[in-house]
């Protein structure tokens, strides 16, 4: 993969990551379209620049939990819906033949546009927590659903709080903390993965795509926080039938 291919797919990886659309969806979508394929440990290395957005815009909340790790609950609801995550991210991981992704990713699409509808009728009342573990346990559930290429990690996980009548605001800061821990254990696997096999990697290219979706994902991010802030997810929900309909006709 060159420079620019690098870049292209950075930015694309890093603007859909956050916006409830699913980045892994439109990566196979533009993958087939365009006939270049975003490599495994790409597509990887480019969350982890999506990472560094995540960190980079919620680096109050996180310094209050790194420092107040006893007291701010927020650590504890992030460990117990990142649970059920790995374990699902685990079994696709060792157990779900490669190459099925493109045959469900319509159905991943459509999932998704329900949920941002679904969503969107509910009060979003209570706080993070304040409804006790369920709801914590099924985001951590549909996170790990989202390993499902076309199922949004951002949609499914906002959207299901939003379900539990969670603030949205705190729906969002929620999903995107959510989003660390499984970034980095991703990341760490596939890194693990490339060196052991000794597989040729083109760290510049790498390293510009990653700085891509780094700056796509900040830009991403601030759409959503006003998004959550002033309206709902209908609008996304009124896109979704373009990468649905392009998945029924391309793959």
């Amino acid at each position: 993969m060159n420079v620019w291919q690098s870049i292209f797919f950075g930015l694309i990886q890093g603007f859909t990551e956050f916006l409830p659309v699913s980045s892994s969806g439109h990566l196979l979508l533009v993958s087939a379209l365009t006939g270049v394929e975003c490599p495994l440990f790409m597509s990887v290395m480019l969350h982890v620049g999506t990472l560094f957005a995540v960190i980079i815009a919620y680096r109050k909340p996180l310094l209050q939990i790194l420092r107040h790790p006893i007291s701010d609950k927020r650590l504890l609801y992030l460990v117990i819906a990142s649970i059920p995550t790995f374990i699902i991210a685990a079994a696709v991981k060792f157990f779900l033949p490669e190459g099925v992704d493109k045959y469900i990713l319509p159905v991943g699409f459509a999932l998704t546009a329900a949920l941002l509808l679904l969503s969107s009728l509910n009060k979003n009342k209570f706080s993070v927590g304040e409804k006790g573990v369920l709801p914590l346990l099924i985001t951590g559930v549909a996170q790990g659903m989202a390993c499902f290429a076309g199922l949004s990690r951002s949609g499914a996980t906002i959207c299901t709080m939003s379900l539990f009548d969670i603030k949205r605001e705190e729906s969002g800061e929620f999903s995107f903390l959510l989003s660390i821990p499984v970034i980095l254990a991703g990341a760490a696997v596939e890194l693990i993965e490339a060196f052991a096999t000794s597989a040729e990697i083109n760290w510049g290219s790498v390293s510009i795509g990653v700085v891509a979706a780094f700056f796509a994902g900040l830009l991403a991010i601030g759409i959503v926080q006003k998004t959550l802030k002033n309206a709902d997810f209908k609008r996304f929900a009124l896109y979704m039938p373009v990468p649905f309909l392009l998945s029924l006709l391309v793959l």
